[in-house]
């Protein structure tokens, strides 16, 4: 379970190592020895320590796994309501073994518990899917074409739409890689715009 350190949640909260001691129930002496790394930190502590600072930072997007744990529901379950609409996650550009790793803030987890689990509705409309099925067997000329009309470089066209570097962009203009299904959707996006002529 990825989690943040003791000493991370500290930081992100901008307190002292007395103050966190107090919110965390414990003693300064106790603390002092989890925060330098003498001794291992109780994972109670830890989980504690891991709600207090993300629920401080508005902002912040976990991985759904910290998420469930947070809200204290099923990691499946919150899986569940990104694909039909009723959390609203951030996709990362990088996917493990073709998966599309789904992140979310705090705020949006509690809506979905509150608007959604606990009522047992789901949304009327629901999202397309991202799915590979969609991307096209001729996508890197398709990318190469929108490249073009938006007169921009490999480099550039990689920066617009979030990829690593121009070697990424030649890859899939070459076909010799294939792009996830999020960078998919941002090159439909720009093939609209090069379209209009923004």
């Amino acid at each position: 379970m990825a989690s943040f350190t003791l000493r991370q949640c500290r930081h992100a909260l901008a307190l002292s190592q007395s103050s966190f001691a107090a919110q965390l129930g414990v003693s300064l002496e106790t603390y002092r020895t989890w925060d330098s790394g003498r001794r291992p930190v109780r994972p109670d502590i830890l989980t504690r320590a891991n709600e207090l600072a993300l629920r401080a930072d508005p902002h912040a997007l976990p991985p759904l796994e910290m998420l469930a744990r947070l809200i204290h529901v099923h990691v499946k379950t919150l899986h569940a309501a990104a694909k039909d609409g009723r959390l609203r996650v951030t996709y990362e550009t990088r996917t493990t073994f073709r998966s599309l790793r789904a992140r979310a803030t705090v705020a949006d987890a509690d809506t979905f518990l509150h608007a959604y689990f606990e009522k047992a509705v789901w949304p009327k409309e629901r999202p397309a899917p991202l799915t590979w099925s969609h991307i096209p067997s001729d996508y890197g000329e398709q990318i190469r074409r929108v490249r073009r009309q938006l007169g921009v470089t490999q480099a550039q066209f990689a920066a617009r739409v979030g990829a690593a570097c121009k070697a990424v962009v030649y890859q899939w203009e070459a076909g010799k890689r294939c792009p996830s299904p999020l960078f998919w959707q941002k090159i439909e996006a720009f093939s609209g715009r090069a379209h209009s002529g923004h």
